[in-house]
């Protein structure tokens, strides 16, 4: 059996059905020749690629802070040594235009 997580599928020996009617479906219990009741050891969960793609790229941005440490560092050198050189022009423009997208929202 095959779990397709991204579209909600498991796949059976060539038919497909949703993960809810696989789930609903009741499962064979072995027993013992005691009556008890011996767990069947022959299930499989197998991801497909495009789930274990998913779930690789969704634990690397679990583990990332989410910030450029490089950038940040070569900014503030820049600031520091004086380097740092400040648009303004293009600053008063992307105020503007924020401006401009907030009356647009909230007229």
């Amino acid at each position: 059996m095959a779990i397709d997580a991204l579209n909600d599928r498991v796949y059976k020996s060539g038919i497909k059905e949703s993960v809810a009617t696989a789930k609903s479906k009741p499962t064979k219990a072995l027993t013992t020749s005691g009556g008890e009741v011996a767990a069947k050891s022959t299930d499989a969960v197998i991801l497909t690629e495009s789930a274990k793609t998913m779930s690789k790229a969704v634990q690397k941005a679990k583990d990332s802070s989410g910030i450029d440490e490089a950038k940040v560092e070569k900014l503030k050198s820049a600031i520091k040594d004086g380097s740092y050189k400040i648009n303004y022009e293009s600053v008063a423009n992307k105020l503007i235009d924020s401006e401009d997208e907030l009356s647009s929202i909230f007229g």
